[in-house]
């Protein structure tokens, strides 16, 4: 598996992914998202040099996308990803979001927030070496430090 950084030509797949039915359950924002606001975001993202967004290619294939935003602030990474729904089970996820915390500084802080009831995604972030820290508002809160 690699990770390569998402381009704009890659807005459609990224939609599709986001608009799943299971991610939107699983997103802090479950609403589903228009065309016109993804790719405005996606452009947004893309020129941001603090979001670091890649695709995960397993074989050829896109398997899912991973995300870490740096906050400059509290100098930390907040993790995200999304698994496409064909992938799902096969331990892409942990692969994926392991690569990219190895592509961070070495001993970068690093957290991620988790809707309480994705199993999948906190065993995700337990296997990138995060702790669960607290639970606020039915989101669990992990990182690699204590908060």
């Amino acid at each position: 598996m690699i990770l390569r950084k998402v381009n704009m030509e890659d807005w459609p797949l990224l939609l599709e992914w986001r608009n799943d039915i299971e991610t939107r359950n699983n997103s802090h924002h479950p609403e589903p998202v228009a065309e016109e606001d993804h790719k405005r975001w996606l452009n947004t993202v893309l020129n941001n040099p603090n979001r670091h967004l890649y695709i995960a290619v397993d074989d050829n294939e896109p398997v899912g996308t991973v995300r870490a935003d740096f906050e400059p602030h509290t100098q930390t990474y907040e993790l995200s990803w999304t698994i496409s729904p064909q992938f799902r089970g096969k331990g892409v996820g942990k692969k994926m979001v392991g690569l990219l915390v190895a592509l961070l500084a070495t001993g970068a802080k690093v957290r991620a927030e988790v809707k309480k009831g994705n199993i999948a995604s906190a065993k995700i972030a337990e296997s990138a070496g995060l702790s669960f820290q607290k639970e606020e508002n039915n989101i669990l809160h992990y990182s690699n430090y204590m908060e």
